[in-house]
C-alpha cells in the first residue's frame, strides 16, 4: 500500500501539472509544430536535393519520389499554419494577427542580442518572410511545374532562403535552442544541410559543363 503522504504528493503534481497544461497548452502546440515545420523543412531539402542530383532515385523511384517531396511540402504547409495560428491563443506572450502576419510589426524579445542589438524581433519577421516564400514556393509548384518550368526552377531557389531565414528564425526565438544539446543538434543539421546544397550546386555545374 501506498504511503498516504506520497499519495498526496503525486495528486499535488498531477493536479500542477494538469493546471499548467490547461494555461499552457498553445504554447506546447506551437512549439510541436515548429519542430515538426523545421523536420518537414530538412525533409524536404535533403528529397529535393536528392532528386536533382539523382541519388535518392537509387533507393525510390522518380514518380513515387516525387509524390513523397510533395505531401512533405504539404505538410510543411500545414505545420506553420498550425505554429503560426496558435499564437493567436497563447496567454503567456499573446501575439496581434498583425504581428503574426507584418514583418517588423513585432517588438518580441527573449533577451537573446547580438552586439546589444535584441534579435528576437528581427527573427520574428525572419519567419513571417519564410512562411511567405513557403507559400509562393509550394503554390507555384502545384501550378507551375508543368506548364512553365523555368520560372518554376528560379522560383525553387528561394528554398535556399527560406532554410536560411528558418534556420535563423529557430536559433532566436524562444527556449528550446537557445542552448544546450538542441542548439547544437540544429546547428549541425543546418550544416548538414549546406553540405547538401553545396553538392547539389557542384552537381548542377557538372551537367551542366557535360551538356555544353
Amino acid at each position: 500500500m501506498m504511503h498516504p503522504d506520497l499519495t498526496m504528493i503525486g495528486a499535488s503534481t498531477v493536479k500542477v501539472i494538469a493546471q499548467r497544461v490547461s494555461v499552457s497548452w498553445p504554447w506546447y502546440v506551437i512549439r510541436a509544430a515548429g519542430f515538426v515545420a523545421a523536420a518537414l523543412l530538412i525533409l524536404l531539402a535533403i528529397s529535393g536535393i536528392g532528386q536533382v542530383t539523382g541519388l535518392i532515385y537509387r533507393f525510390i523511384e522518380p514518380i513515387k519520389m516525387w509524390a513523397i517531396h510533395k505531401a512533405i511540402a504539404i505538410g510543411l504547409v500545414i505545420s506553420i499554419a498550425v505554429h503560426v495560428g496558435f499564437l493567436l491563443f497563447d496567454h503567456y506572450l499573446p501575439f496581434s494577427l498583425t504581428q503574426i502576419l507584418v514583418p517588423f510589426a513585432s517588438h518580441y524579445s527573449n533577451g537573446t542580442k547580438l552586439l546589444g542589438i535584441p534579435l528576437g524581433g528581427i527573427a520574428v519577421t525572419m519567419g513571417i518572410l519564410a512562411m511567405y516564400l513557403v507559400i509562393i514556393i509550394v503554390l507555384s509548384s502545384l501550378g507551375w511545374i508543368d506548364t512553365k518550368k523555368k520560372a518554376w526552377r528560379k522560383t525553387h531557389y528561394l528554398s535556399y532562403v527560406v532554410f536560411f531565414l528558418v534556420f535563423l528564425h529557430a536559433l532566436y526565438t524562444g527556449s528550446d535552442l537557445k542552448y544546450g544539446l538542441f542548439r547544437f543538434g540544429w546547428i549541425f543539421l543546418g550544416l548538414a544541410v549546406l553540405v547538401a546544397i553545396l553538392i547539389r550546386r557542384r552537381r548542377s555545374g557538372t551537367v551542366k559543363k557535360d551538356l555544353s
